[in-house]
C-alpha cells in the first residue's frame, strides 16, 4: 500500500548549525534523490531544501518505515549523527504528510508567513525531482494541488497584505511618500545583512539607482555587485547624501554617523529637496536632531518594529483563514487518492476470484467432457456469475468507503479484504500505485528523543 510521507527538518525544529550541515544543491541534490530511491526505497521523492528547511516529500509502501530510512540516508550523506538528526527532525504521513506539503507551499509554515519565496522554491524542487524521474503520480497530483491551493490563499486572504520585516517596511514607507520609486536615488549606508535584505526590496520595487556606502570596501563592493549598484568608499558619505533620495542606514558603528552638522550642508547643496532617512541600525545610526532641518524625514528601528509586529498580527489572523481554505484542497486531494488506490485492489481480487473459478473448472474439466459445448459454456458462465454476485457486496462497500469521510473506516475494509482474500503478499500493477490513505499522523522515530522534539507544528 503506497502512503504520502514528509520527512525532514526546519527553522522550527532545529538550529540554523544543523540545517546549515544538511542543506544539498547541485549534484548533492541530485544524488540524495537517487539515494531515496535506491537506499530509503521510496517509489517517489522529491527534496525541498532552503535556508530555513530540509524536508523530503515522497510515497512508500510504509510512511513510518520510510521516514525512518530517509532520515539515515539523509545523517549518513551529510555525515551527521543518527541520533542528533532524529532529536530535531519530524516523520509525518497521510494526512499530515499532506497537509503539511500544503501549508510549506502557501507559506503558512514560513519563518514570516506569508512570503512569497517558498512557493517558488518548492516549485523548483519538484521540477528537478520530476526532471529526475523521481516524480510519479501521487507526488505530481499533491504538488499541483498544493501550488492551486497556495495561489488560492494568495488570491482569497491577505496574508501576504503589508509587510513583515524592517527592510520591507522600510521600502514600503519610502513608496508612500515618493509614489513610484522609478526616479529615486537609494543610498545604503552599511552593507550588513539587513542593508542587503533592503537592497533587495528596493530593486523589487523598481528603485531607479543605489549606491553602497560602506566602511570596508570588500564587503562594500561584494554587496554593490550583488545588488547591481554603485559602491563609494566612506569618505563620499556627505557627497551621497546630496544626491539621495531615500537613505537606509543599517552600520555597526556605536555612535551616529549621521547627524546635523554633517545633514546641514547637505540640505543646503538638495535646495530644498526632502531627503528620506531610515535608521535600521542599533545603536542607532542616525541622530534625531537631524529632525530639526527642513525636510528632514526620519524613522528609526522602533517606528518600523510596531508597523511590522502589526503586519504580522493581521497575517496571523488571516492565516487561519488560509488554513480553512487550505482544508478543501487537501480534502479533495486525499479523497482523489483513496478513490484512486481502490482499483489496483479490486483488479486483484477479481483476479484472485477468477483464478479460484478457473481452476476448480480445469480440475472438472474430466466430467465436464460429455457436455456439448453450449453446456460447458453454460456452466463456465454459471461459475463466474457466482464470483461477481459474491464480490459485489465487498467492492460496493469499498467503493463507498473510499468515497466517504471517514478514511480509517476505509483503510480498515481494504485491509480487511486483502486478509479474508488472502491478498496481502500481491503486488498491485505497475501502471496503477496502490493507495496512500489519509489519516496517519507522525511517526515514533527511532530514539530517545521527546515527542514535542520531533514536530514543526
Amino acid at each position: 500500500m503506497s502512503e504520502l510521507v514528509a520527512v525532514g527538518l526546519n527553522h522550527k525544529t532545529a538550529p540554523v548549525e544543523l540545517r546549515e550541515r544538511l542543506a544539498s544543491g547541485g549534484d548533492d541534490l541530485n544524488e540524495l534523490l537517487a539515494a531515496l530511491r535506491d537506499d530509503a526505497g521510496l517509489q517517489e521523492a522529491m527534496v525541498v531544501s532552503t535556508c530555513n528547511r530540509v524536508e523530503i516529500y515522497g510515497v512508500a509502501r510504509s510512511w513510518a518505515q520510510a521516514g525512518e530510512r530517509a532520515l539515515r540516508v539523509l545523517a549518513t550523506r551529510r555525515g551527521v549523527a543518527a541520533d542528533e538528526l532524529t532529536r530535531h527532525a519530524f516523520v509525518r504521513g497521510e494526512r499530515e504528510a499532506a497537509s503539511h506539503i500544503f501549508r510549506v507551499s502557501a507559506s503558512l509554515e514560513s519563518m514570516v508567513v506569508g512570503e512569497p519565496q517558498i512557493l517558488g522554491q518548492v516549485k523548483d524542487a519538484f521540477d528537478l525531482a520530476r526532471s529526475h524521474g523521481t516524480v510519479g503520480p501521487i507526488l505530481d497530483r499533491c504538488l499541483s494541488a498544493a501550488f492551486r491551493g497556495a495561489k488560492k490563499v494568495r488570491t482569497e486572504t491577505a496574508i501576504a497584505r503589508g509587510a513583515a520585516s524592517v527592510p520591507s517596511v522600510a521600502v514600503d514607507l519610502a513608496r508612500s511618500i515618493f509614489g513610484d520609486l522609478g526616479e529615486c536615488a537609494a543610498l545604503l549606508v552599511g552593507a550588513g545583512e539587513m542593508a542587503q535584505q533592503a537592497g533587495v526590496n528596493l530593486r523589487s520595487a523598481g528603485i531607479a539607482s543605489i549606491t553602497v556606502v560602506n566602511r570596508s570596501v570588500d564587503r562594500g563592493q561584494v554587496l554593490a555587485a550583488e545588488l547591481d549598484a554603485a559602491f563609494v568608499p566612506w569618505e563620499g558619505l556627505a557627497e551621497q547624501l546630496q544626491r539621495a533620495d531615500i537613505v537606509i542606514a543599517s552600520t555597526g558603528a556605536q555612535r551616529p554617523v549621521i547627524d546635523r552638522a554633517l545633514l546641514r550642508p547637505v540640505m543646503r547643496a538638495r535646495r530644498g529637496a526632502p531627503i528620506f532617512l531610515v535608521d535600521i541600525a542599533v545603536p542607532r545610526d542616525v541622530d534625531p536632531d537631524v529632525l530639526r532641518l527642513d525636510q528632514v524625514f526620519l524613522y528609526n528601528i522602533d517606528d518600523l518594529q510596531g508597523i511590522v509586529a502589526d503586519n504580522l498580527r493581521s497575517r496571523g489572523s488571516e492565516a487561519e483563514r488560509a488554513g480553512a481554505l487550505l482544508e478543501g484542497e487537501i480534502d479533495e486531494f486525499l479523497g482523489w487518492q483513496r478513490t484512486r488506490a481502490i482499483g489496483p485492489l479490486i483488479q486483484r481480487l477479481n483476479e484472485r476470484a477468477r483464478t479460484i473459478a478457473d481452476g476448480e473448472l480445469e480440475r472438472l474439466g474430466g466430467r465436464l467432457r460429455d457436455l456439448t459445448p453450449a453446456q460447458r459454456k453454460a456452466v463456465e458462465s454459471l461459475a463466474h456469475g457466482i464470483v461477481r454476485k459474491l464480490l459485489h457486496p465487498p467492492i460496493t462497500a469499498l467503493r463507498g468507503a473510499a468515497g466517504g469521510d471517514d478514511p480509517y473506516a476505509a483503510r480498515a475494509l481494504a485491509e480487511a479484504i486483502e486478509a479474508l482474500f488472502q491478498l496481502e503478499g500481491d503486488e498491485a500493477p505497475a501502471a496503477a500505485p496502490a493507495r496512500a490513505e489519509e489519516g496517519g499522523g507522525e511517526a515514533a522515530i527511532p530514539a530517545p528523543v521527546p515527542a514535542t522534539s520531533r514536530t514543526s507544528r
